[in-house]
């Protein structure tokens, strides 16, 4: 007997992208068909993002006013409007697994996402906005910081910027410092006795990924002062790369598995650490 969404906490099953039907072209079409109709049938996620009023404007005004009548080659407007943030997926769809009706938003966008990008790749600028680790790299050498965020501010710089990489001159962009986290915080070490605190040990090693460590590196040495101000033993994840968000939203499985396989045994070592 089906039941009332909601009643429970959802369960999220595993992307299973490493099985031959996950990359199946006439699979995935006919599982975007069954979630868009799904979707089409509740509209509670109309306020979340551009992609349920994508999608609801699509069958809206085709010939059926259902999903039957939404061309196949335009569930590609629908998902590119997705940047996974989970949020249909944790707060507003009913039919979230246990359900039933199997409804996992974000994931079906996700392999939509990864069988275009498998398919068709993606452009030039997107692979290098992407490179999140490889640009704050580059834009953080000392002058080159400088030079960077002078053409940044300037509007033949934005202009420039629209031109080449797609990003709009109106957009915030960030600023990059040239002495970054870690270089601020390379010397820090977890000094100093530990205090247990329910199921944490009491010490903090501080992931501070792309954007925070050369554009934020301010809020990385606050939140470090802070922690010491406590005494909490701190220290930094130095070997650390990308989280590999960037490269999930395009869709790029491979680098995201890459970036794992590097992050993973380096954070797993500090968690045994007691961090």
């Amino acid at each position: 007997m089906a039941r009332e969404g909601n009643l429970e906490a959802p369960t999220r099953h595993p992307l299973a992208w490493t099985e031959a039907n996950f990359w199946d072209e006439t699979r995935l079409e006919s599982e975007l068909e069954r979630v868009f109709n799904i979707c089409h049938g509740c509209r509670r996620c109309v306020s979340l993002c551009n992609a349920f009023p994508t999608l609801f404007d699509l069958i809206d005004n085709s010939s059926t006013l259902e999903i039957d009548g939404v061309a196949k080659t335009d569930y590609a407007k629908v998902v590119e409007h997705c940047y996974l943030c989970d949020l249909c997926y944790q707060t507003k769809c009913p039919y979230v697994p246990p359900h039933q009706w199997n409804v996992d938003f974000p994931h079906l966008m996700l392999r939509a996402k990864a069988v275009h990008f498998k398919r068709h790749g993606v452009p030039l600028k997107a692979k290098i906005l992407s490179s999140t680790t490889t640009v704050g790299r580059m834009a953080s050498i000392p002058v080159v910081a400088e030079v960077v965020n002078a053409v940044n501010a300037s509007g033949v710089g934005r202009k420039l910027l629209d031109k080449t990489l797609g990003v709009h001159p109106d957009a915030m962009v960030p600023a990059y410092h040239s002495r970054t986290a870690r270089k601020r915080l390379r010397h820090a070490k977890a000094e100093g006795t530990a205090t247990p605190a329910g199921r944490t040990h009491g010490k903090v090693a501080i992931f501070a990924t792309c954007y925070c460590d050369v554009s934020l590196p301010q809020v990385v040495d606050d939140l470090h002062a802070v922690l010491i101000h406590n005494g909490i033993p701190t220290r930094m994840v130095m070997q650390e790369v990308c989280c590999g968000m960037p490269k999930l939203e395009l869709g790029d499985l491979d680098s995201v598995r890459a970036y794992k396989e590097r992050n993973i045994p380096v954070l797993a070592a500090l968690a045994r650490e007691g961090f």
